[in-house]
């Protein structure tokens, strides 16, 4: 079995982000989001695709153009296309203060979320043996802990191994605690900055997660909507 070719990284965000090499279509979507903080990340989290794309095939990140358009709407979102590299699978992920993105030669998924305080889940997102796992955890850590969770969800959801409907029954668990095999995945993750990431690659290639530093029916917090 041939060995995938993967470039994977998880990146803080600071309060500017360049956005010059945003598109037009990525430029507008960015200009329309209302908080400051929201904007860096979509920035970010786009030029970050850039660049691990531009690592995997040997190209300079400006020359990469990506294309989102959504199969049900037809909307500017959804899972990146990297025009002119269709057999190149990528990836993205954004939350305020971290990004992640990765660039494969075979299916992946990347999540990253802020942990919130209070953080719960909702109903049918976990299997049973994730809720009891989570409901003996310190109430200390059970919102990371929802989170660590989580982002293995999402980002087999994005490689491809069920949709949002199915997460309830998507384990993500091992025997001591959150997976780093599933699925026929292995999950790589990161944490920094009050966020915890993870991203699903596939186990047939070596990867290690690269941090930058800087310079959906989703789990929600307690008493918001």
């Amino acid at each position: 079995m041939s060995r995938a070719r993967v470039v994977v990284r998880f990146a803080d965000v600071g309060a500017a982000v360049p956005t010059s090499g945003l598109s037009t279509t990525e430029l507008a979507r960015h200009d329309a989001l209302v908080d400051a903080a929201d904007r860096a990340a979509y920035a970010a989290a786009h030029l970050l695709l850039r660049d691990v794309v531009g690592e995997l095939v040997g190209v300079a990140a400006h020359e990469v153009a990506l294309e989102q358009r959504c199969p049900t709407c037809g909307g500017p979102h959804g899972r990146p296309r990297v025009v002119g590299h269709p057999g190149v699978h990528a990836t993205l992920s954004h939350t305020r203060g971290a990004v992640a993105a990765v660039a494969s030669s075979a299916p992946c998924g990347v999540d990253v979320e802020r942990v919130r305080p209070g953080l719960t889940a909702p109903p049918d997102v976990l299997t049973d043996a994730e809720a009891v796992w989570l409901g003996a955890r310190p109430a200390s850590t059970s919102a990371a802990d929802l989170a660590r969770l989580w982002v293995r969800k999402e980002a087999l959801v994005k490689a491809g191994v069920t949709d949002l409907d199915g997460v309830g029954s998507l384990d993500v668990l091992a025997d001591d605690g959150p997976a780093t095999l599933a699925h026929g995945f292995e999950l790589v993750t990161w944490e920094g900055g009050g966020a915890v990431g993870a991203a699903a690659l596939s186990p047939t290639r070596p990867a290690s997660p690269r941090r930058r530093p800087r310079g959906r029916r989703t789990p929600r917090a307690a008493g918001r909507r």
